[in-house]
């Protein structure tokens, strides 16, 4: 049980650190939404100025997720499927409703008009453009979707190749002398040869 308890506590340290992000990310998109209000709506450039300010408080919101921890802590970085298969679209469809819905006169108004009643959708588009600042909120949260993180760092362990100790031998001459010690007297291994001289005598003729 003893184990769990340093786990534990980093899991606790985590969603505190979480919890503070969420809690500024919400204080941030609030008061972007707030001065949202300001612009006015009637005006294309008042509309515009509104819906980026409502992008805006989503994509506060969703990066307060990714700063927080939401994936796997390290980093953040540009995921490049999501860019490509989630946001690419979205960003198309956002911006062809946002554009169609826009007061008279705002730029593209008359040209992406005409292309949605060309191709029967534009009472689709009218419809789901009554709620202009919900599509801009959803799509700036989406953006914040296209990060992601690294991770946390790693140690990399790296398997060398075991090294073969070489066999060592120890050559030293270890040998005792043995010193052998004797009271016997040396023995003399002189040998004497006798010569035998033979004298003839001419008298025994």
């Amino acid at each position: 049980m003893a184990s769990d308890e340093p786990a534990a506590g980093r899991g606790y340290g985590r969603n505190a650190v979480r919890g503070i992000f969420t809690l500024a990310g919400i204080i941030a998109a609030g008061v972007l939404v707030w001065l949202a209000h300001y612009p006015n709506l009637q005006h294309a450039g008042g509309f515009w100025g509104a819906m980026g300010l409502l992008a805006g408080a989503g994509l506060v919101l969703g990066l307060s997720q990714l700063f927080g921890g939401w994936t796997k802590w390290g980093m953040p970085k540009i995921s490049l499927g999501v860019l490509l298969l989630g946001w690419l679209p979205g960003a198309i469809a956002t911006g062809w409703i946002l554009l169609t819905v826009q007061p008279s006169g705002g730029w593209q108004h008359a040209r992406l008009t005409s292309w949605s009643d060309s191709i029967g959708v534009l009472g689709f588009v009218r419809d789901i453009g009554l709620f202009p600042a919900a599509i801009a909120l959803a799509f700036g949260v989406v953006t914040a979707f296209v990060f992601d993180t690294t991770g946390p760092r790693v140690p990399r362990v790296v398997d060398e190749p075991a090294v073969v100790e070489e066999d060592v031998h120890d050559y030293r001459d270890e040998r005792v002398g043995t010193t052998t010690t004797t009271d016997e007297a040396p023995v003399d291994r002189t040998t004497t040869a006798t010569r035998r001289v033979e004298i003839h005598d001419p008298a025994e003729r």
